[in-house]
């Protein structure tokens, strides 16, 4: 007896927001294209429009040249890339949300911009056994923007996964999924993100019927055991709220790069994982030529200075893999999901991220600040002397290291095999086996960078026999006792200046992506059976 035919298959869906016209949820230069066909359509008695062509054709493939300077052959073959994308609505025409069947490249075709985001992880997070849960991906809310994806092809619960720590943003799920009153009528895998790929009706009118179970779904709360994946929750458009904390960001994003507290992050979803970016092209930025590398900070601030906020959409950052710009390997990305920044308002912290405005939960950051409050009440070991200004940082360690009779190592780097570059073991080192990191709390940043430096250093100074071979040569260099150097840390501790004269440095001072990447770094050491600790400064006008 042959298989029954399937009623349902998997498909890509994403859905989209604010657009009057179906047809504006695809990009007008593919809608332009003489190669795209633009086709009106029904599905169930709704109006559809059903986009569908081949993308990428027009001329030799750009490394053709090449060929020919190398061999003398002609190459005259062309990139084609199918693509596909069904548009309809469930409600009125008037309904904002359009919902968007891919196939092939269609996702290609999308206005990025319009996008939903975490419209796929918010469905998978819904209907995911929390049991079986096969693979996530997760961004740490500091400032190197980290991302990680963890797959157990078995499945696991979320402890298999290392999830629950401060600071980490899902940002895609995959799992085995049941939901009730689908086609399929059978367990299957979720995979979601921005989009989410589910199975869906064949027949026009199951289709339908099954957009409204997902749209439903979507209204409830996320599984108990997977609601800790939904501690941050997305600010609404078109509130004042939301005006509120771009007008935040604009102001910001008209500061220098010293002063600026906006970061660049790393919108993975949007990226062919199997293919590395190696250059980047801006588009409506000014830039139009590919240039090397991947953005930067400095970039977007650059990109961004006398312009109105609106650009933050209108201009794109699209990924290639070399710099002829031969074989995309991201969409054209808004500029705004590139850019990550954090703002208080009315007594809530609130994160701009992949785009999106994030309202913190109010007991998540209770429990964060809680948490570093209790490594703030631990005793240092240590009083730090006063820091006189307009003393620098330097000048400072070395009144310091005087003071303390510890070992000057500012400034002094540590190379070997492994970090050929070389790390900072710290700036001071008072006793045995214990390293002093001192930053002055002007701004999110170096904190931050300070926390995960002291953080490294201990790694490396636990596991690398040279790393500690070739900081006792540096100790001896600098007159200093080599038996300081045992065979790991004992103890970490960061000596913090507060911004302003007078005060004394406390937990409210420290910025949210600080926060975690202290508590990130301390968990990771204690855990080691290092010590991590933090001494105030106190800052004065000098005498």
């Amino acid at each position: 007896m042959g298989r029954p035919e399937p009623k349902a298959k998997a498909t890509t869906l994403y859905r989209l927001r604010h657009s009057t016209y179906l047809e504006d949820a695809v990009k007008k230069k593919y809608r332009d294209d003489r190669q795209v066909t633009t086709q009106p359509c029904k599905v169930g008695g709704r109006d559809a429009v059903l986009i569908y062509g081949e993308i990428g054709a027009g001329g030799p493939v750009k490394w053709a040249s090449r060929v020919y300077q190398l061999t003398g052959s002609t190459v005259t073959i062309s990139n084609t890339t199918a693509a596909g994308v069904l548009l309809l609505r469930l409600n009125d025409e008037n309904d904002a949300l359009i919902w968007a069947l891919c196939w092939g490249m269609g996702w290609l075709l999308l206005d990025q911009s319009l996008v939903e985001g975490a419209f796929g992880q918010r469905l998978a997070l819904r209907s995911t056994d929390p049991d079986f849960l096969s693979s996530l991906t997760r961004t740490v809310l500091d400032e190197r923007a980290k991302v990680d994806r963890s797959t157990i092809p078995a499945g696991s619960g979320l402890t298999g996964f290392g999830i629950g720590g401060f600071g980490e943003l899902v940002t895609r799920v995959v799992g085995r999924a049941e939901i009730t009153g689908l086609t399929v009528g059978k367990a299957f895998r979720v995979r979601g993100a921005d989009a989410v790929s589910v199975p869906l009706g064949l027949a026009p009118d199951a289709l339908l019927a099954d957009l409204k179970v997902l749209d439903s779904l979507l209204s409830q709360k996320p599984r108990k055991e997977l609601q800790v994946l939904e501690q941050l929750v997305p600010v609404k458009k078109k509130t004042e709220l939301y005006d509120k904390l771009e007008e935040h960001l604009h102001t910001e994003l008209q500061k220098t790069a010293d002063e600026s507290k906006i970061a660049v992050t790393w919108p993975h979803e949007h990226l062919n994982e199997n293919k590395p970016a190696e250059a980047f092209r801006v588009k409506r930025g000014g830039h139009p030529t590919i240039q090397d590398g991947l953005p930067t900070a400095e970039l977007i601030l650059d990109l961004m200075k006398s312009r109105n906020i609106e650009s933050l959409d209108r201009i794109k950052i699209q990924l290639f893999e070399d710099i002829d710009g031969e074989g995309p390997v991201s969409t054209e990305i808004p500029l705004r999901k590139w850019v990550a920044f954090e703002k208080e308002e009315a007594g809530r912290r609130y994160f701009l991220h992949d785009g999106q405005w994030f309202a913190m939960d109010l007991q998540y950051a209770e429990q964060l600040n809680d948490r570093v409050r209790e490594i703030f009440e631990m005793s240092a070991g240590v009083t730090m002397p006063e820091w006189h200004a307009p003393d620098d940082e330097e000048a400072y360690n070395k009144r310091a290291a005087e003071a303390l009779g510890a070992v000057l190592m500012d400034r002094k780097l540590v190379q070997t095999t492994q970090n050929k570059r070389g790390f900072e073991p710290s700036d001071l080192i008072t006793e045995a086996d214990v390293y002093v990191h001192v930053k002055s709390a002007t701004s999110s940043a170096p904190l931050s960078h300070l926390f995960a430096q002291g953080g490294n250093s201990a790694h490396a100074l636990q596991h690398d026999d040279e790393a500690r071979a070739r900081l006792r040569q540096r100790v001896r260099q600098s007159g200093g006792d080599e038996n300081l150097i045992g065979t790991r840390p004992r103890k970490v501790i960061y000596a913090i200046r507060p911004k302003e004269i007078g005060g004394t440095i406390t937990p409210e001072d420290l910025f949210s992506f600080s926060k975690v990447s202290l508590v990130r770094v301390f968990d990771e050491l204690e855990g080691r059976g290092i010590q991590v600790r933090i001494a105030s400064i106190d800052y004065v006008v000098e005498r």
